[in-house]
């Protein structure tokens, strides 16, 4: 009999072992907010009564549920004019979209260029609001153009960087 009772004791211990509650509550599960879909060298191109206006490019895309978009290995934007000329481009390290403002954001070297005036902005922080046709910042910014360099923090520009204002201007660089 003593050995029945050892043989219960152990299959009392094993039960209670396996029954300890290791189990999560569905409340303690996180809802997935990774991306939704991953693409590689893709193109958006935005047109306007069918002629090509802005042409979008990046080596990696991920879209979320929100509908935002993750560019994080660059982005490069073309804008044409009226014709169908190349007017200005943007280039940038990283870029975001946020759907819900409609509102792309490029990060981390970011070079805009007029290649009607050869006007060049540099920054590390620049807002593309697709609806307003606007840009702006409100970081340090550097402007080249013909002789000069102005210098401030913040910035309001039309998208093809054809007209801006620097918010509060630091300094004018004569170039020699």
């Amino acid at each position: 009999m003593n050995k029945h009772f050892h043989l219960f004791l152990l299959v009392l211990a094993i039960s209670f072992w396996a029954c300890d509650d290791d189990s999560q509550d569905a409340d303690d599960f996180k809802e997935y907010e990774g991306p939704i879909m991953e693409a590689s060298n893709t193109e958006i191109l935005y047109s306007d009564s069918a002629q090509v206006r802005i042409k979008l490019q990046a080596q990696r895309q991920l879209q979320y549920l929100s509908g935002d978009q993750d560019f994080p290995e660059g982005i490069y934007i073309e804008f044409f004019d009226e014709a169908g000329v190349k007017s200005t481009t943007i280039k940038a390290n990283q870029g975001y979209y946020h759907k819900e403002e409609d509102k792309y954001t490029a990060t981390g070297e970011v070079v805009v260029r007029n290649l009607e005036t050869g006007e060049k902005l540099e920054t590390e922080v620049l807002h593309w609001e697709r609806n307003k046709k606007s840009i702006n910042t409100d970081r340090y910014v550097e402007i080249e153009s013909e002789g000069e360099i102005l210098m401030g923090e913040g910035l309001e520009a039309k998208e093809d960087f054809s007209s801006y204002e620097i918010l509060k201007p630091t300094g004018v660089f004569s170039l020699e």
